[in-house]
């Protein structure tokens, strides 16, 4: 009599297989999960300028300053760092425009700013954060934004603030807008 043949596969059930692909996938799962929560953060490209030096260098290049003031608690300023300033365009459109200069808000973290900090808030009435201010070298404000508006809005608001300092009449002086 001939032997029987297996109805179904010949081969063992290939459990180590499975538990393998449940452990990839309960640990792709669990990374989802906490990159949800703490996601990566993107490389910041604006070149950042020290508070000090920035009026001799908006003073050399011809720039106004813009100052962002932030802090590491507000979700809008971090969705505006990854949309504007990690960007490569809206980044270097900023560079181009004006003089970077990041105002970091330490005040929830450490109980108190730096001196710089406070005068420089307290100079520009900033109540809330994000908010970007650009002032001419001698520090006299030509725009406050406050709030995150897109990337347009902050490139656009940006364009057309910073042109306020820089307008100059056919004689080489410069025209003040109002």
């Amino acid at each position: 009599m001939p032997a029987a043949s297996p109805s179904g596969p010949t081969r063992r059930d290939p459990r180590l297989l499975w538990i393998v692909a449940l452990v990839l996938l309960a640990g792709r799962v669990g990374l989802g999960l906490y990159e949800q929560r703490h996601p990566p953060q993107k490389p910041d490209r604006v070149s950042w300028v020290e508070p000090a030096d920035a009026p001799e260098i908006a003073r050399r290049t011809g720039k106004p300053i813009l100052y962002d003031f932030t802090a590491d608690w507000c979700a809008p300023c971090q969705q505006m760092r990854d949309e504007v300033f990690a960007e490569e365009r809206s980044a270097d459109a900023l560079t181009h425009l004006v003089v970077p200069v990041r105002v970091l808000d330490r005040q929830r973290e450490a109980g108190r700013n730096s001196p710089m900090v406070d005068s420089l808030q307290r100079a520009h009435a900033v109540t809330a954060f994000p908010t970007l201010v650009i002032v001419d070298a001698d520090g006299k404000s030509l725009g406050q934004l406050e709030g995150y508006p897109g990337v347009q809005g902050v490139l656009s608001w940006a364009g057309s603030t910073s042109m306020k300092g820089r307008i100059t009449d056919p004689k080489g002086v410069k025209i003040r807008f109002p």
